[in-house]
Formats: structure tokens, sequence, C-alpha cells
């Protein structure tokens, strides 16, 4: 009787650490997202580490704004402009044009 209970307490032990970390694995805070983001831009662009810095800011503002699960279409169509006028903002002529040619790059960070 004494193997079989300790049988489960382990079998419980594992199975509950094994869904902490598949939890864990799985959500992303809004300062990742926005580093990975600003990461695969400055991959893209060349940016410098300002204005990579300054860009994850940016795109952690923004999903943190769109964790809100009352935000109207309107109003995230309204912050995918402004999140576009600002990285178009701090991009030349040619980094604008290698961004816009990734165009899925373009609308996870935009959208």
């Amino acid at each position: 009787m004494k193997k079989l209970i300790a049988a489960l307490t382990l079998l419980l032990a594992f199975t509950i650490n094994a869904n902490a970390q598949d939890k864990k694995e799985t959500q992303y805070s809004s300062k990742d997202l926005g580093q990975k983001d600003a990461d695969d831009l400055k991959a893209l662009v060349g940016l410098n580490e300002t204005q990579s810095a300054d860009y994850a800011r940016l795109f952690e503002h923004k999903y943190k704004t769109l964790e809100d699960k009352n935000l109207s279409q309107e109003r995230k169509d309204v912050l995918a402009k402004v999140i576009e006028d600002k990285v178009r903002a701090g991009l030349n002529a040619e980094q604008t044009a290698k961004l816009e040619k990734n165009k899925e790059l373009f609308n996870r960070l935009t959208h």
C-alpha cells in the first residue's frame, strides 16, 4: 500500500511539474515580444543599438496595448497606423524599402 501511494505521489508531482513548464514556455511577455520584433527589424535593416532599444520599447507598448480584451477593432486600426508611422519615421528611405519588401515582417510589426 505504501508503494502504491508513493508511486501515485511521484506521478502526480511529475504531471504538475510538466504542466507548469508547458505554461511558462507558451506565455511570452510583451517585453519579450517587443524585443523579438526589434531584433528582427534590426537584422533586416541594420539598426544601431539605440534605435533597436527605441523600437523594442515601441513594440512592447504595442503588445501591452493589444493585451486589453476590450480594445475595439477601430482602436486596433488606429494603433496599427500609429505604429506604422513611428516605424517609418525612424528609418531612412533605403531601410523603409527593405522593410516594405518583407511584407510578413512589416505586417507583424505594425498589426
